[in-house]
């Protein structure tokens, strides 16, 4: 495990402190937590960008502008 140091504004601490405080985790923990969920998102963000980049225009050629184009066209 690696070490990383981070600067917290005064009201980034007071809010760290009160999840410490409300779960019973260190800082560490909430941290490391947050962290992981932030870059899970992160990836899946990057993956939808990408798959929208490369289905988008099909889908628009094919007629599908919204939602209800799709539906319409599986039902």
């Amino acid at each position: 495990m690696s070490t990383l140091t981070v600067r917290l504004t005064d009201g980034e601490e007071r809010d760290l402190q009160w999840v410490c405080t409300q779960t019973g985790k260190t800082k560490s923990e909430v941290v490391r937590e947050l962290l992981a969920e932030s870059l899970r998102s992160y990836r899946l963000r990057k993956s939808l960008q990408a798959a929208h980049a490369v289905l988008g225009p099909a889908a628009r050629q094919s007629g599908w502008l919204t939602e209800d184009d799709v539906l319409q066209d599986v039902s």
